[in-house]
């Protein structure tokens, strides 16, 4: 995740329109985002791709087991694991470790 420029957002809803509209919104935010429709799918998908943010369903089969599985990974755990629902605000995202800005030859 370290020198990563863009937050890379994995989502886990058993409900495909609630995941589809909250990427959307992340992506027309310029975030990368993942959608995953399982428990499964998403411990596979976050332990793959080391993500910022993992947004869980709490429809999904025992979300606190998978919030477990994603902390106890080296690719997931350090990871903002936050709990999915209808009513969330448009949610926004900030780098941890947001790389240095080096100044070029345009810089002001």
């Amino acid at each position: 995740m370290q020198g990563r420029q863009v937050p890379l957002i994995v989502i886990a809803s058993t409900s495909a329109s609630l995941a589809d509209n909250v990427a959307v919104q992340l992506r027309h935010a310029g975030n990368v985002v993942y959608i995953t429709h399982s428990a499964d799918g998403c411990l596979r998908v976050a332990t793959s791709v080391g993500p910022d943010v993992i947004l869980i369903d709490p429809a999904l089969p025992e979300p606190g087991r998978l919030e477990q599985l994603l902390r106890a990974h080296p690719t997931s755990a350090g990871a903002q694991i936050l709990h999915l629902s209808q009513s969330m605000p448009q949610p926004t995202f900030r780098l941890r470790h947001a790389p240095a800005a080096k100044a070029g030859p345009h810089a002001a």
